[in-house]
């Protein structure tokens, strides 16, 4: 499947159509590469995790999703995941 651009949400942030999810990718200077991803009815599957993150972020970039010290977590949206760069 091909991602579909849908637009810069705010400068450096791009927003996609990926299959029936949404996704948006930025790189931060300091912190490195960022992606969320939505679906509007459901968690996003891992297939679709893994296949919007290989098309959409570089190869040599190492990803996860993390959970923050309770006091840190945030969810704004109920099915909406995030992925951030792990720096070696």
């Amino acid at each position: 499947m091909k991602p579909v651009y849908l637009g810069e949400v705010w400068p450096g942030c791009k927003a996609y159509r990926f299959g029936e999810c949404t996704v948006l990718v930025e790189r931060h200077r300091k912190i490195g590469w960022h992606m969320s991803i939505s679906h509007p009815n459901r968690y996003p599957t891992w297939d679709e995790i893994r296949d919007a993150r290989y098309e959409l972020v570089p190869d040599d970039v190492t990803m996860a999703m993390l959970l923050p010290p309770r006091r840190e977590y945030v969810n704004l949206h109920q099915n909406c995941f995030h992925l951030h760069e792990i720096k070696e």
